[in-house]
């Protein structure tokens, strides 16, 4: 079981000179739980990573990200999770029918892909 769980319904992405920035969010609100990841596609070192708060973030710590038919489980990196509040495994659903959550994923691929 992960550490955090998100069920997404709020979604952002960004695409600016070869730089990506997504975000999957429980609701408008921050307090209610969020991830986001902005770097460049590929670039595993120089993505950078928040958990549901900006002093909960790096770069170069995502071990992983497997994705599914239901959103995605992002696994952080053993020598980072302190610097991520202890957190080592962040799941997030996504609805199937949710066009903005699908788009939203479709970034993270190619980011993290």
């Amino acid at each position: 079981m992960a550490d955090i769980e998100i069920r997404a319904r709020a979604f952002w992405t960004d695409t600016e000179g070869g730089e990506h920035a997504v975000g999957f969010a429980a609701s408008e609100d921050p307090e209610d739980g969020y991830v986001i990841f902005e770097g460049k596609p590929g670039d595993r070192k120089g993505l950078y990573l928040e958990v549901s708060d900006e002093i909960f973030a790096a770069k170069d710590a995502v071990e992983a990200v497997a994705f599914s038919d239901q959103g995605f489980v992002l696994t952080i990196k053993p020598s980072m999770q302190a610097k991520l509040g202890m957190v080592g495994e962040v799941a997030v659903f996504v609805a199937g029918d949710d066009a903005d959550g699908q788009a939203a994923l479709t970034v993270l691929r190619g980011l993290v892909g």
